[in-house]
């Protein structure tokens, strides 16, 4: 009798097992514990929409749902630098809540309803940030500047940057970058204390009618060295760290940030969405196929600080949920990012620039991509390490392994975007482990992440498994 075959027979094996081990191989996964990549340091999503989040009966359940460690276990939140705080310009002083509102104020009062909605998304924003720090602890919060105030500007009446509206240089340098660091400080005085701040998101964005700022990447490099750095250091947040330069492209930041003066940029970032190329055809959505940066990164951290698809067409299925997985694989895989943060965490309509929706009934809608995020958010922490997968005998699955370190816990990650099952052996070397447990997302699977019996190692120490047709796959254990 096969050694599998008498191993399933002793009760070792799941029944998937079972039912696969009379089948022929149709993938090898080597995992290589010695062959070590990047680090990773978490991930995340925006905060909101502040406001609708704020306003939201369903805030607490949202909120425990992206942080909390029964949803997405997520470790990192991206707020935003708004544009439209009070300044003081003599002292640097920046007021982050609205006067005579408290942060725990009832959305349906009189006192919050008389607020403007600038008012209301300061306050919303300052409530989630706060909230998730005495909740979750969350470790890593990040804020990105979309415009300077409009007074700053070269159209001061122009919130986008159309017309290439940006920073007026002749006049305002120090005072955007005192405004910045004023509002850095300004929440370390409510006790939330930045991990870092980006002067800049989609500094190319010259169409869009939202906010943001023109930059060139010659005066964003000496923006950061010259005036952001220092202002940041004169209020003591030295400690602070500046992302630059969060390009919609990501082929863009990797041409952008290679021209730019990085002496002072802590963490390198784009975005994840199509190149510039596919946006004028016309194509919206995640980047499929991003590629790796050619340019020297000084061993800084590279990260993802958003992405989503935005093609406007709402796929709760894992047709929608298999294309962040394979950007997400590719990022995390083959650009080697260091962090991934989604988009939106919430909004009041459904749409997949979001994690979670809202349906017409005020209940919660969780499409694919929500249970795709935390096929990597819940089994990949920070601290852990991509280590070698090598796979073989199979052009379609997309594999990518981790590894703590310090306990010996690994997990790896099987995206099979094809329509058939696929018969898998994982071979360890470097490492032994006992057992894994598998965690599913498909469509037919009802919990998020479907657990399966512990599957225990065949006679020479190899796993044979099933990964499912259209489905993400998360295999767990612990070296030994």
């Amino acid at each position: 009798m096969r050694d599998d075959l008498k191993t399933a027979a002793d009760g070792k094996l799941s029944n998937q097992v079972v039912a696969a081990a009379v089948s022929t191989d149709t993938a090898n996964i080597t995992l290589n514990w010695g062959t070590t990549y990047q680090r990773m340091e978490g991930f995340g999503a925006f905060a909101g929409r502040a406001t609708p989040f704020f306003e939201s009966p369903k805030r607490d359940t949202i909120m425990k749902q992206l942080w909390g460690t029964d949803g997405l276990q997520l470790n990192i939140v991206r707020g935003e630098v708004m544009y439209h705080y009070p300044f003081d310009k003599t002292t640097g002083t920046v007021t982050i809540q609205p006067a005579g509102t408290t942060i725990d104020m009832d959305a349906s009062s009189a006192a919050y309803q008389a607020l403007n909605g600038n008012q209301k998304a300061q306050l919303a924003q300052l409530w989630i940030l706060k909230k998730l720090k005495e909740r979750y602890q969350v470790p890593i919060m990040i804020a990105s500047t979309w415009t300077p105030p409009l007074s700053m500007k070269n159209n001061t009446s122009q919130e986008s940057a159309k017309n290439f509206n940006g920073l007026n240089y002749s006049c305002c340098s120090t005072d955007f970058a005192n405004y910045v660091a004023g509002f850095t400080k300004a929440y370390q005085n409510e006790g939330i204390n930045f991990y870092a701040v980006s002067p800049s998101n989609e500094p190319e964005n010259v169409f869009s009618d939202w906010a943001a700022s023109y930059w060139t990447a010659s005066h964003l490099g000496q923006f950061i060295s010259n005036n952001l750095r220092p202002a940041l250091n004169a209020k003591g947040l030295n400690s602070v760290k500046i992302i630059s330069s969060e390009n919609a492209a990501w082929g863009t930041a990797n041409s952008f940030l290679s021209g730019m003066d990085k002496s002072n940029v802590d963490i390198l970032a784009g975005h994840g969405y199509v190149e510039i190329g596919d946006l004028i055809l016309g194509k919206r959505g995640l980047n499929a196929n991003p590629q790796t940066w050619n340019y020297a990164t000084g061993n800084r951290p590279t990260w993802v600080t958003e992405a989503c698809d935005d093609s406007g067409v709402y796929d709760a299925t894992m047709t929608g949920g298999l294309k962040l997985a394979i950007n997400m694989h590719k990022f995390l895989a083959e650009c080697n990012v260091n962090a991934y943060v989604y988009w939106l965490g919430m909004l009041a309509i459904r749409n997949n620039e979001s994690l979670i929706c809202t349906n017409g009934d005020g209940s919660l809608d969780y499409p694919k991509t929500y249970d795709v995020m935390g096929q990597y958010s819940r089994f990949v922490h920070a601290g852990y390490y991509r280590f070698n997968s090598a796979l073989a005998n199979n052009s379609t699955l997309k594999v990518s392994a981790w590894k703590d370190p310090a306990t010996g816990k690994f997990s790896v990650v099987v995206v099979n975007p094809g329509g058939a099952e696929t018969r898998t052996r994982i071979k360890l070397s470097g490492f032994a482990s006992s057992q894994i447990t598998s965690y599913l997302t498909a469509d037919n699977t009802a919990a998020h992440w479907q657990q399966s019996a512990p599957v225990s190692a065949q006679a020479d120490g190899s796993f044979v498994v099933i990964v499912p047709p259209a489905s993400v796959i998360t295999f767990t254990g612990t070296a030994q």
